[in-house]
């Protein structure tokens, strides 16, 4: 099971999405679960935006 602290920053879900091996449905249950399905979304589409600017070396 995967733990998201409680005030994870879209930062911190990027590096955890990069991670190998990350289940983003897991990810994306135990933030739903921790905030609330639409925050949850909210956070993950961030983390995604941050995670693809890092994945294909754009400066953010």
């Amino acid at each position: 099971m995967i733990h998201t602290a409680p005030a994870a920053t879209a930062e911190q879900l990027a590096d955890l999405l990069l991670t190998p091996g990350i289940n983003e449905a897991t990810v994306n249950a135990a933030l739903a679960a921790e905030l609330g399905a639409r925050p949850a979304r909210r956070l993950l589409a961030a983390a995604h935006s941050i995670a693809a600017k890092r994945l294909w070396g754009d400066p953010a």
